[in-house]
Formats: structure tokens, sequence, C-alpha cells
């Protein structure tokens, strides 16, 4: 496939701690060197992004890239997927602070890899998630939804002002709210099969192996699989929590006590009062929640 005639970056100027911003000028000479005509256009808060590859979708662009962290691409993931116009391929230039997506799914190693797959494309297809709620309430994810334990602390990181969810913050904010938060019985329904979890401490849905700034929560797991993947914590003390913690990094995690995963279509989760992420960034939920895969929903840009 030939080189998109314009695509459009989306550039999120504070993800990475203002990394993007700074990496712009650079991109932007690749680009121009190898003959990728361009526009960029910045977000100026949350949800914008969304917006912006909206409108870029409906005005003809070729390809819509965003160029910030896992949000950043998740909200770029549902305003292309929300046009009118059908759904343009999508890429990322992962410069936020996690970028698990790219990470998870081992696209690129670096930033300059990714420029490659505007330069040359190769168009794969992607699964993404869609996330339903009680109330109507419905949003894509492009590599994680979370429930519970790691959505509180994702929220704890956020109201201290941090713009994004490193592994640093994350797990002193994950040690930090082990005395605070308190675990619940959930009803999980998986692929029509139901059981009441006792003592859940989080729940989490990926479309690939990494979340939360490296974890490897789901090791193997792909987005080009046709399946979401579920992973549950439950009935273990504040102590096994802590080393797990230091485990998940390395996948180490798989098969310790209390750890539960499972490939699936669809899962339903009812667990009121417990706390909610999608790709990172906090959202209120009405339970119960749905969340099922799409399978080769989203047509991505890689390097060939």
């Amino acid at each position: 496939m030939e080189a998109p005639k314009k695509i459009c970056i989306i550039l999120n100027p504070v993800a990475g701690y203002g990394r993007s911003r700074k990496l712009l000028p650079e991109v932007g000479k690749i680009l121009r060197e190898n003959g990728v005509q361009f526009d960029v256009v910045t977000t100026e808060g949350p949800r914008h992004a969304e917006a912006l590859a909206k409108e870029a979708s409906e005005k003809g662009y070729r390809a819509v890239v965003a160029m910030g962290g896992d949000g950043t691409l998740g909200e770029v993931v549902n305003g292309v997927l929300s046009g009118s116009e059908g759904c343009i391929p999508v890429a990322t230039i992962p410069s936020g602070t996690g970028n698990d997506f790219a990470g998870g799914n081992r696209l690129f190693s670096h930033w300059s890899h990714s420029i490659q797959a505007l330069v040359r494309p190769v168009v794969r297809k992607m699964d993404v998630l869609l996330l339903k709620d009680a109330k109507g309430f419905s949003r894509y994810a492009i590599n994680s939804v979370g429930f519970g334990f790691d959505a509180y602390v994702v929220q704890r990181v956020q109201e201290l002002g941090s713009k994004k969810v490193g592994r640093l913050s994350y797990m002193l904010e994950a040690l930090r709210g082990l005395l605070a938060f308190k675990s619940l019985d959930v009803k999980v329904i998986v692929d029509g099969v139901e059981e009441t979890v006792k003592n859940m401490w989080l729940c989490a849905v990926t479309n690939s192996e990494k979340y939360g700034g490296g974890m490897r929560v789901c090791p193997g797991a792909s987005s080009c699989d046709g399946v979401l993947n579920t992973v549950y914590l439950a009935d273990v003390s504040r102590a096994s929590i802590v080393s797990l913690l230091f485990l998940v990094f390395r996948g180490k995690h798989v098969g310790k006590r209390g750890v539960h995963l499972q490939e699936a279509k669809g899962v339903l989760i009812d667990a009121p009062g417990f706390p909610c992420h999608i790709d990172g960034d906090t959202v209120n939920v009405t339970y119960p929640v749905s969340v099922r895969v799409v399978p080769q929903a989203l047509p991505f840009f890689v390097k060939a």
C-alpha cells in the first residue's frame, strides 16, 4: 500500500509530560523527507482528540494518527469509529508515558519505528473492545477496561495531578491505596457462564498483553485474535497483592493464588461501587457493565 496522500496527526501536547510536543519537529522532518503530506491539529482538553478524529475522518483524510499515549489513541479510535464516512485507518506515534497498546502488541520498540508505518504502511485489522453500561453509556477501548482496585489507583494518580499513569506513579499509589480500598463480592458473567466472585479486588479486560504502564497482565494476548482477555484478582491478602504488583511487570503473576485469567468473547460485571477506567482514563458507569470484543473493527497502520 502506498503512503496516504494526506494524513491528519492529532497531537496531545501534554502526553508524556510534553514529550509528544518535543518530538513533533523531528517527526515532521522525517515525513517531509519521505514525501508524506500531513496536517497537525492539537488537542485542548479531554475528549477533544475524539472530536478532531471524527472531523478528520469526515474531511477525507486518508488516515488519522494519534500522537500521544493510550488515552489519546483511545479517543482517536472512538472518533473514527463514530464517523459517518466509515472507519478510515488509524496509526499511532507512541509518545505518552505508558504506550501499552504499541508495546503490548509488539508493534514498535521505539517511536521512530512508528514513522515507518506512515511512510510504508501495511494495514492490519485490529480488534477493539466495546463497553456498555446499564444506562446506555457506550465507549470503545483500544487497549483495556479496568474495574476495581486498578481503576481506583488510576483515579488517585489523576486526582493528584498526574496527566497520565506511568509505572512509578501507579506503583506508589497502589501501595498507598491498599489500606483504603475494599474488595467486594462481584457477579461476573463470562460468555454466558455466571459466577459470584468472593472478595474481588479487580477485574481487567484487555485487548493486548500490557496495561498500566507496562504491566504484562495477560501474557500472549493479542489485538488480532478475535477474543478479549479477562483477569481478575480475588480472595487474597493485602500482603499478597504487594508481591503480585512486583511480579506482574514480568508476567510472573500467572498461576499465583487468586489470579484468574480467561479468554472470552464478552464479559458482564456487576460491581456497584467499583470505579472504572477505559484506556487509563476514569469514567463514571452504572452497573451492570458489559464489555465485548469487536473483531477486526479497526484498520491500523503497522510497519512493513
